[in-house]
């Protein structure tokens, strides 16, 4: 009987975690793709693949993380904000976009039927970007929007992230480190083949050492700037809204 309620007991704790777990998921919805999620199904396939290609190499080119997120409703959440502004704040941290030393991840996020947009900036931006970004809204999204041609406005409203808000990092300042890195193997290769040649095998074994741990520190670098998921980044707030 006592190992009976203990069992109980225990399930009973499990189904709590379960629920609490989902509770907490339902609270905001989850990324399935690092640039574009259209949970509200109005971004067509061949607007959706331009726009993640584009995305994708604004990424790989400047480190800059950018994502489009559409819902139908903040109310098809369980949530107990009801702002649509702080709504998307807390989704950019829950989702942790951008860089997280940077702190310059963007988010376009449209809910069709609260007829609300939104470009919410990561904490890394000053403020003049939210000017850029409300220019952005007012001139390539919500005339496009007024008209029900949700796809077009996203698509342009992206396009005018990347050329107006985007902060641009040159490819030598994003890969400096890793190109840094790679030079220092480089030499110690060579001092390395050096050693062996001369007949100082302690040294040469010591630097292939080096070498090794040197190398899966820049595996683990590059791998870590190509990462399909968000890199923790945070907003306090910043960015513009409309609606129409």
């Amino acid at each position: 009987m006592k190992s009976f309620t203990i069992i109980c007991l225990s399930y009973l704790f499990l189904f709590q975690f379960s629920f609490a777990e989902q509770s907490k998921t339902n609270c905001y919805p989850q990324p399935i793709n690092k640039y574009v999620n259209d949970f509200a199904n109005v971004i067509d396939k061949l607007d959706t693949q331009k726009i993640k290609e584009s995305l994708k190499r604004i990424d790989q080119q400047t480190g800059t993380e950018i994502t489009v997120v559409t819902i139908n409703s903040i109310n098809d959440y369980k949530k107990t904000e009801k702002v649509f502004e702080h709504f998307a704040t807390e989704l950019f941290n829950n989702w942790g976009i951008g860089k997280k030393k940077r702190n310059d991840g963007i988010l376009l996020l449209a809910a069709i039927k609260d007829r609300k947009v939104r470009i919410e900036l990561g904490s890394g931006y000053q403020g003049v970007y939210n000017r850029l970004a409300q220019s952005v809204i007012q001139n390539d999204i919500v005339p496009y929007f007024k008209q029900n041609q949700y796809s077009r406005g996203i698509y342009q409203g992206v396009h005018g992230i990347i050329t107006s808000v985007t902060k641009e990092v040159s490819w030598l300042e994003f890969y400096k480190w890793p190109i840094l890195m790679l030079i220092v193997i480089l030499i110690l290769i060579l001092a390395a083949i050096s050693a062996f040649r001369s007949g100082k095998n302690g040294w040469g074994g010591a630097l292939l050492i080096a070498i090794g741990f040197l190398l899966f520190f820049l595996i683990k670098m590059l791998i870590s700037k190509s990462s399909s998921g968000f890199g923790g980044g945070k907003s306090s707030g910043d960015g513009a809204s409309g609606d129409w």
